[in-house]
């Protein structure tokens, strides 16, 4: 519990720092970067979240998943990530790195047929630095855009069994957010004329402070004592954000406000941030390979496989401020694939190896991004891969989930604005003993 409470307040420190999160230019249309909300567990896997359960695993995509928390058996969920990002245009190349926490949750069941979860995760993300020369006779005018901030989401979840029989668990779930946080936008110009740095700065700023709603549900099927077949989706409707935004325009040293005169000034001017309508759903098939031997000795194996599929409606993206952003409608394409030698591991931690305990996992992504370049839809694909390890001391449910994926972004077209990445991903769920129950009615006989 002790280390529950310094990874809580370690998580509120970071997160509540103002950091820069991403070094895509194209975070600088909507609201930002989108989060899609995938952790360790399920990142590994082929980024299939909507469609990932487990009861030792928290899993804030689908709020359904909440239901499925054991009685006295909370899940404190928390989760590191970084970004290696080679850029690619034309002859010119950059690297950038980043790391951040993603988040923290902390979820237990309530009552018999009941799950909560709190905690506070990554909505979106804003940074880029761009600069650009152009000749204007025989001077050069030199634009330097810059961009940073984000947005978080604080929420509670509330899932609940709709159906809870021998074979068959059909679950919904909600989540009721309030996203916050602040991004902005700074564009300058100068003429390049010798020691001359004076130019003009047009600078704004949008503070996003709303409720959110995610919703989500799933229905679990087995067959026998050997197969089981699972399907899920998650809905975001388009909703209303409020939202203020401030807009300067200032003459002076470039790079240097204590100099910047104010040519123009417009100050918490209060409006709406539509967000794109969400859908998604998939499926996951588990087929477990029971008594198994191996060296005299049975095995529990497992397999299962997952796919997903999802869309964002980013043309509906509008802001009631004045805003040119051309967003548009994306989709992608999730498929993974998980083996468990040994999914039985508290009951034969004793005659099971380290490494006959470890989930393995490995999956594959596609599909469209929001943004264009030169009038052609960006893409992106990748690969994953990931290993989650429980850790069985004292017998809890507690463990170590790693996942990486190695994608692209491009249009495929020559020369044009390239991205390859690696995506690193580190969470922790720590959970009690069997003997360590929490939140359990204690008698004296």
């Amino acid at each position: 519990m002790k280390i529950s409470k310094l990874l809580f307040f370690l998580a509120i420190s970071f997160v509540g720092l103002s950091q820069q999160t991403t070094h895509n230019p194209y975070s600088a249309y909507g609201m930002g970067e989108e989060n899609y909300s995938e952790q360790a567990a399920s990142m590994g896997l082929g980024q299939t979240g909507i469609s990932y359960f487990d009861s030792t695993f928290l899993n804030l995509t689908n709020p359904a998943s909440y239901t499925l928390l054991g009685t006295g058996q909370p899940v404190f969920s928390t989760g590191l990530n970084g970004h290696l990002s080679f850029y690619e245009q034309g002859t010119q190349n950059l690297f950038r790195g980043l790391g951040q926490i993603d988040h923290f949750a902390l979820g237990f069941k309530l009552k018999k047929h009941f799950g909560l979860t709190f905690g506070l995760k990554s909505f979106a993300k804003r940074g880029y630095n761009i600069q650009e020369t152009n000749m204007a006779g025989t001077d050069s005018l030199e634009y330097t855009y810059l961009g940073k901030g984000g947005l978080q989401n604080a929420f509670i979840g509330l899932a609940s069994n709709l159906l809870k029989l021998k074979s068959t668990t059909l679950c919904v779930g909600a989540n009721v957010g309030y996203v916050f946080g602040t991004s902005t936008n700074e564009r300058r110009s100068r003429l390049i004329n010798g020691s001359n740095v004076t130019g003009g700065v047009d600078y704004n700023t949008l503070r996003l402070s709303s409720l959110y709603i995610e919703s989500g549900l799933f229905l679990r099927q087995q067959f026998g004592k050997r197969h089981q077949l699972v399907l899920a989706g998650t809905f975001e409707p388009k909703q209303q954000l409020s939202a203020t935004k401030d807009e300067f325009l200032f003459f002076g040293i470039v790079g240097n406000p204590n100099s910047y005169d104010t040519l123009y000034s417009s100050e918490r001017v209060t409006g709406k941030v539509t967000s794109p309508t969400r859908l998604g759903f998939g499926g996951s098939y588990t087929f477990w390979f029971n008594d198994l031997r191996k060296n005299n000795t049975a095995r529990n194996s497992e397999l299962s496989l997952h796919a997903n599929y999802s869309m964002s409606t980013w043309s509906e993206f509008t802001t009631t401020f004045s805003n040119n952003d051309a967003l548009l409608d994306c989709a992608r394409m999730n498929v993974g694939v998980q083996y468990i030698p040994e999914r039985k591991f508290l009951e034969n931690a004793v005659s099971s190896k380290f490494l006959e305990r470890i989930r393995y996992k490995a999956g594959y992504f596609t599909g469209s991004l929001p943004y264009a370049f030169g009038g052609v839809q960006m893409k992106e694909q990748g690969v994953t891969f990931g290993i989650g390890m429980p850790i069985i001391s004292q017998n809890s449910l507690s463990s170590l989930q790693f996942g990486i994926a190695l994608g692209e972004r491009t249009t495929g077209v020559e020369n044009a604005f390239k991205e390859q990445y690696i995506g690193l991903q580190f969470g922790v769920c720590i959970a009690p003993g069997i003997y360590e129950r929490w939140f359990r009615k204690r008698k004296l006989d």
